[in-house]
């Protein structure tokens, strides 16, 4: 367990990630890079694949990637510096030239899957920390599919197909299909296009940083009905306690010798024993994960046992830093 004062100014919680949306690390080398003193893996990905998130991916207090369908459920910190669980959500629209309007559906996330990401009719935004993952995914089996390069706010490429590569890091992609597409099909080299985006949110002011849970275990201290029960396995959680301003980061093991391991509903109650009222369940089995520095200045260690054997790479992670923010 990793519990967190997060009112204690020399402390702070944040998003680990590799750069790059659409790629996977292993969550210590996420955390030696980014500084951290400890962390634990976040999300389910889309694995073996793109290697996204499922949810949305907030840092900074900007929205990174959108979330999958029916996957907005975040844990993280706002920009009060308070701990929360929300729904988070894409809000943006692109403007055409001649001041037309079009909502934004998706961004950053090409998953395969057995429906395209994109809607019939939308329009995908694709920023340079996507990656190079092919975006053919956000439109497989869609009509009139129209990818739009814009660099530096113009124009550079309109083509009808989905493309591959990294995306420059003065421009983004706009992928639309149906009504989209034909709209983004009608523009030309060197026109004006601008973007406009964020994270719309439930929760009472933005997140500072947040990742995508599964299942949310606790509310106010109730174990929420309907989590799904199931075998003991190894399973990794965030919580909160004392209005949002302790933070809880826990791993438990499982199934091994005399570890049975545990079931949603089991996890949920050791969480309320630890004195957490509210509650995500994170990506687990495999990719449950825990390192940390066991003394100031000490080396960053595996403090878990992989259930796989080994530290498998996962998408991103949560960590906490002896830093204050920048």
């Amino acid at each position: 367990m990793i519990r967190v004062d997060l009112s204690d100014p020399r402390v702070r919680a944040g998003l680990l990630y590799p750069g790059r949306i659409a790629a996977v690390q292993p969550l210590s080398t996420m955390a030696r890079r980014g500084g951290a003193f400890a962390a634990v893996n976040g999300d389910f990905f889309n694995i073996g694949l793109s290697g996204a998130p499922v949810g949305p991916v907030v840092s900074g207090g900007q929205l990174l990637k959108g979330p999958e369908r029916d996957r907005e459920l975040v844990a993280g910190v706002g920009i009060d510096g308070v701990g929360g669980i929300a729904d988070v959500w894409l809000q943006g629209e692109v403007t055409l030239p001649g001041g037309a309007t079009r909502a934004l559906s998706v961004l950053n996330d090409a998953a395969v899957g057995p429906k395209p990401m994109l809607g019939p009719d939308g329009i995908a935004l694709f920023t340079d920390r996507w990656g190079v993952y092919p975006l053919t995914g956000a439109v497989r089996g869609l009509h009139y599919v129209t990818e739009v390069l814009v660099t530096r706010g113009l124009v550079r490429r309109v083509w009808h197909a989905p493309g591959r590569g990294p995306i420059p890091a003065d421009g983004y992609i706009l992928l639309g299909a149906g009504s989209g597409g034909r709209a983004l099909a009608r523009l030309h080299h060197g026109q004006p296009v601008t973007v406009t985006y964020g994270q719309g949110t439930d929760a009472g002011v933005p997140f500072r940083f947040a990742v995508g849970g599964k299942y949310r275990l606790l509310i106010h201290g109730r174990v929420q009905p309907g989590i799904p029960g199931g075998s003991g396995k190894p399973r990794t959680a965030i919580g909160f306690a004392d209005r949002g301003r302790e933070l809880f980061l826990t791993v438990t093991a499982g199934p091994q010798r005399g570890v049975p391991g545990l079931s949603l509903p089991k996890e949920a109650r050791f969480l309320r024993r630890l004195g957490v009222s509210d509650a995500v369940a994170l990506d687990d089995g495999g990719s449950t994960t825990m390192v940390a520095r066991l003394r100031p200045g000490g080396r960053l260690r595996l403090i878990t046992k992989p259930s796989d054997g080994a530290q498998q790479k996962v998408t991103n992670g949560i960590g906490v830093f002896d830093t204050p923010r920048p």
